[in-house]
């Protein structure tokens, strides 16, 4: 589904599954069985009536007519006036993880509403939840719980995605029940279902540069050591900085100097160009081979990003298609991070490939120090190039590559100083990430 750009308000409202009132529309209205049989004994009294010549029998067939037309005429111009409050618990939901529906609908018109059946629109089948009975609410003008209710019900969606849910369609009848009338209330709203996050072990940190927060990169110039930890007083340092050792030796007054830290950074790259996973046809979904492929890297880069990102990395993520993926900060920024960058992966799509430009990449990611990661599949050649530039010489590389092998595209990355790790698109994330060591052992075994 496409994204478009909306007010903070309005996401805020859509991150926490609280839904937005709008006016009802009529979807339709028909007589009941009950009208359907009073219209067709009236017509047959007319018939009766002219038939026999009793032109009274005229009247009551008339009246049996008449009376489902009143009803269609109540239930169109006084229709339910209802408001509908939608929350999603938990307001973001894990593949293959339940979510309940809470529906707080309220009764806004200045007369009690009568008995009525609802159902909320979902993308499932049978496309719609319930139906469930809707009891007779108060005016909105009486100031008691009685014109409210609560609906709800659960929902256990097995793919990630950004599915609109809704709106609430609630049937009324008339008061004699010979017609009747359906209205939606309220809006459809987009529940985010964000991709399983295996947590990773540190079986495969030994492909890692650093460790996290655990160790900081450390920038010190060249000299001795009292030159790297001193520099000269300035007025406003304090004196419990001052280091006499070094002033002594410098004639001047030198205080310590806070060591320059920064911390690790990873790059996490992902194709995402649709001619890099054979025949991808998402309608079959999961009898296709490249859905299945495509969903597994879409698992595998949530849960390496969460695991660097909970480890202290910075980390950069890299498409080979148009951005989609929101981005990973520092591990300090609080675990929004995290939930911005799953958010984004649960309307991930493979796009449409494009051209690559030459040295292609912002001056930031050029900047990066540390591992890189990419998960791939079948990428075209222009696309391997491009992955294969990505990573510099003195950088460590691991490529997981899907239901190919080390043949062919597993060779070309491993010819050009990548890790190569075949992978199945039925194997766990975490399984995968523990073999990562042992293949960098290979690797290096092979090296000397």
């Amino acid at each position: 589904m496409t994204r478009s750009k909306r007010s903070p308000g309005t996401q805020r409202a859509r991150r926490t599954g609280q839904g937005v009132a709008k006016p009802l529309r009529i979807s339709w209205s028909r007589p009941t069985l009950r009208g359907s049989v009073f219209g067709i004994l009236g017509i047959l009294g007319v018939l009766i009536a002219y038939g026999i010549g009793r032109t009274e029998f005229l009247y009551a067939a008339g009246f049996l007519i008449l009376l489902p037309l009143v009803g269609l005429v109540v239930v169109r111009i006084r229709p339910l006036r209802l408001t509908v409050v939608r929350r999603f618990s938990p307001a973001v939901v894990t593949a293959g993880t339940p979510t309940v529906i809470e529906l707080s609908v309220r009764n806004v018109s200045g007369f009690a509403s009568a008995a009525a059946v609802w159902s909320d629109r979902i993308p499932w089948f049978p496309h719609t939840a319930g139906p469930g009975t809707l009891p007779v609410l108060a005016p909105g003008a009486v100031a008691t719980g009685a014109r409210g209710a609560r609906l709800g019900y659960s929902l256990r969606p097995t793919l990630r995605g950004v599915y609109d849910i809704g709106p609430l369609e609630v049937g009324f009848t008339d008061p004699f029940g010979l017609a009747s009338g359906r209205v939606a209330v309220g809006g459809s709203q987009s529940l985010y279902v964000i991709p399983l996050v295996v947590p990773l072990g540190d079986a495969g940190s030994i492909a890692v540069s650093g460790e996290g927060t655990a160790r900081l990169i450390q920038h010190t110039a060249v000299g001795n050591d009292d030159d790297l930890m001193t520099r000269e007083y300035r007025t406003g340092d304090a004196l419990r900085r001052v280091h006499w050792r070094a002033s002594a030796r410098h004639g001047e007054l030198m205080v310590r100097q806070e060591e320059q830290r920064s911390y690790p950074e990873a790059r996490l790259l992902i194709d995402t160009r649709m001619d890099g996973y054979g025949a991808y046809e998402p309608e079959l979904a999961a009898s296709a081979d490249g859905f299945r492929w495509f969903e597994w890297a879409i698992t595998m880069v949530a849960s390496l990003g969460v695991h660097l990102h909970r480890s202290g990395f910075l980390v950069q993520i890299l498409e080979a298609g148009r951005r989609q993926i929101a981005p990973l900060g520092d591990a300090n920024q609080g675990s929004g991070q995290d939930v911005e960058f799953l958010l984004s992966l649960a309307g991930v799509r493979l796009t449409e490939p494009r051209r690559f430009a030459g040295n292609e990449g912002d001056d930031r990611t050029q900047r990066v120090l540390g591992p890189i990661f990419a998960v791939v599949a079948q990428p075209s050649s222009d696309t391997l190039r491009w992955i294969i530039s990505q990573r510099r010489p003195y950088e460590t590389g691991v490529a997981f590559v899907i239901n190919t092998g080390i043949r062919g595209i597993g060779r070309a990355l491993a010819e050009a100083g990548w890790i190569c790790v075949p992978v199945k698109d039925t194997d766990d994330p975490a399984a995968v990430w523990a073999t990562v060591a042992g293949y960098t052992a290979e690797t290096a075994e092979e090296r000397r």
